[in-house]
């Protein structure tokens, strides 16, 4: 069984883990840094933009932070590469972007720890929603699991934790859940499906 990481800032060192690495393999400027000067590298070898987002709590101003956010929205669109989102206290303009924007390309929320209403509006907006080891447990077993993803973030824990966490609270068996992740990663991140 392999259990995906869908969001980690650590290389896994398990052989049955599958990580998407911030800055290895995905590329974004984070809502902190907005207001600094940044160059689009080659993003050919990326499996997505991000993070990138919003923060009412931390960085620049809202709109030095939207600008940037926005400029990520279209380079996704523009490479068909989804969108990994960081949003903290900002969840409305979020909302109010995708609704304006309109984009085609699948969008994460990633480490998602509202209640669920918040995740009724984010699924009514087509979002994939990633959950890490802080969760609200009503939300996650809520959760569709088509549009369910698992991710460690900055936690030290491996993910095969939270794997184990997530199989009983939606009593899941483990090899069920990984198939589903598994179903999840090719679809967020367009991928085909290996050739058996």
């Amino acid at each position: 069984m392999t259990c995906i990481d869908f969001h980690t800032h650590h290389v896994p060192t398990a052989k049955d883990v599958v990580a998407v690495v911030d800055g290895r393999d995905t590329w974004g400027i984070h809502p902190w840094k907005a207001d600094g000067a940044y160059t689009v590298p080659d993003l050919s070898g990326k499996l997505a933009i991000g993070e990138c987002g919003l923060d009412a709590l931390r960085g620049p101003s809202m709109q030095v932070q939207e600008e940037a956010f926005v400029q990520q929205i279209r380079l996704s669109e523009a490479l068909g590469k989804p969108l990994i989102i960081h949003c903290v206290k900002a969840l409305d303009r979020l909302l109010c972007l995708r609704r304006e924007l309109q984009p085609t390309i699948p969008w994460m929320l990633h480490g998602f720890r509202g209640k669920p209403q918040q995740l009724r509006s984010l699924l009514d907006a087509g979002f994939y929603v990633s959950f890490g080891f802080r969760h609200n447990e009503e939300s996650l077993c809520l959760c569709p699991m088509e549009r369910l993803l698992l991710e460690t973030d900055d936690e030290e824990r491996p993910i095969t934790e939270l794997y184990n966490n997530v199989s009983y609270l939606r009593g899941i068996g483990l090899h069920l859940l990984c198939a589903a992740m598994t179903e999840n990663y090719l679809s967020f991140f367009r991928k085909e499906r290996p050739a058996i």
